[in-house]
């Protein structure tokens, strides 16, 4: 029996979820390794300066070259990160830091090698079995497969970090060879144009890779939904980078608190599969639909009640999986394969440029008037970027059919 693509993408998202050491990376290396607080977000900070200077190269080499290659070159990458991090329990204490810098550094590279290139390599392949039409559906299912899987997995690796503490390290690194099972086992399915190659230098290839970015300033409707995809996932990132803390202060405990993240990440899984049905609406009705859960969500977290500012987080929290199904697939259809991976880890990399730009704005925000008052700000001011955003690029548009 032949599996398609779609399963394919479905068994590889479930492969590399399973990231058991998720949230027991701070107490492998606080209390097994020793070292301190400070030097973990160091290392934190390693491992986002690492992945966010790689994210663009990362997609160039996908389409300079074969994705299939790249995406495989990420996964070996990302095999091999928890090994090293194993192997600092048995290093001298000078070498413990440095080792783990690289290793952090190297999961960097690893998820920048697969953001972009891995999305371009099922899409396409996804496309040969002719079911294009139906990636809005089909990545919203794989939202929801993520997300069961990684809630999943989140428990586990606690579980097994109790039995050993090398024992989430380990199984992560097992199950991502299923990961580089499934995408050796498929076919690239990559088309280029009919272009003369061969009197083509690298240069030249480049700048036709990068014109992509050229290309999307001349098109409103795909500028709109790029910047958009931008504000709501930088916003959503830095809210609930910060949120864990506030719930902790309403009176949840640990495992309370895991436990709302987690119905929060199935959520907005089954939200995520459904969404596809929103792709024929117009820019116009999208932008209304985001703009009105902003404001619920808003609403509910000025109430007095905890649960109701639950409810309110909630829906603030699904408006990304509503949205990412249905602009990625409409991104998807316009961008040529020639382009696919460096266009997609373009947008990992502004949503991380933006992330990084709000993170230490909200978290000074919060510091001074606090969570409830930088939830409204951020929310109102959201709301006025999209807005703005879609009255400026229609205007564009406007006066080039003129034109």
């Amino acid at each position: 029996m032949k599996i398609n693509n779609t399963i394919k993408y479905y068994l590889h998202t479930a492969f590399t979820n399973l990231r058991f050491s998720r949230i027991i990376s701070i107490l492998f290396v606080v209390q097994v390794l020793k070292l301190s607080l400070v030097q973990f977000a160091l290392l934190e900070s390693i491992f986002m300066f690492a992945q966010f200077f790689s994210e663009i190269p990362s997609g160039v080499l996908g389409d300079l070259f074969k994705n299939k290659t790249v995406v495989l070159t990420g996964l070996a990458v990302l095999i091999t990160t928890p090994l090293l991090t194993v192997m600092a329990m048995f290093c001298p204490k000078n070498i413990i830091f440095p080792l783990l810098a690289v290793s952090f550094a190297l999961e960097g590279v690893g998820n920048a090698l697969l953001s972009g290139a891995d999305e371009a390599f099922f899409y396409e392949g996804i496309r040969e079995d002719g079911d294009e039409q139906l990636y809005g559906k089909i990545r919203g299912n794989r939202q929801l497969i993520g997300s069961i899987v990684l809630g999943i997995a989140t428990a586990v690796g606690g579980t097994l970090f109790t039995q050993n503490d090398k024992f989430p390290y380990l199984f992560q690194s097992l199950f991502l060879l299923g990961a580089v099972a499934v995408i050796a086992l498929t076919k690239e399915s990559k088309k280029f144009e009919n272009v003369d190659h061969d009197h083509e230098t690298y240069t030249d290839m480049l700048k036709s890779i990068l014109s992509v970015f050229r290309d999307m300033i001349h098109s409103s409707d795909i500028l709109f939904l790029f910047v958009i995809m931008i504000i709501v996932t930088a916003v959503e990132n830095a809210i609930f980078m910060l949120l864990p803390n506030y719930i902790s202060k309403l009176g949840f405990d640990a495992s309370a608190n895991g436990s709302v993240f987690m119905i929060y990440s199935f959520a907005g899984g089954l939200v995520a599969a459904q969404s596809y049905r929103l792709v024929k609406m117009k820019f116009s009705s999208l932008t209304v639909l985001i703009i009105a859960v902003l404001l619920a969500a808003t609403g509910l977290e000025i109430q007095g009640s905890k649960y109701l500012f639950l409810l309110g987080a909630g829906l603030l929290y699904i408006v990304l999986d509503m949205l990412d199904p249905v602009v990625m697939q409409m991104l998807n259809l316009w961008v040529s394969d020639k382009s696919r991976a460096t266009f997609i880890s373009g947008l990992s990399f502004s949503t991380s440029l933006a992330t990084m730009i709000i993170n230490p704005v909200i978290g000074a925000v919060i510091q001074k008037y606090g969570t409830i008052n930088m939830l409204i700000a951020v929310s109102l001011i959201t709301v006025m970027m999209i807005v703005t955003a879609y009255l400026l690029i229609m205007r564009t548009n406007k006066n080039q059919n003129e034109k």
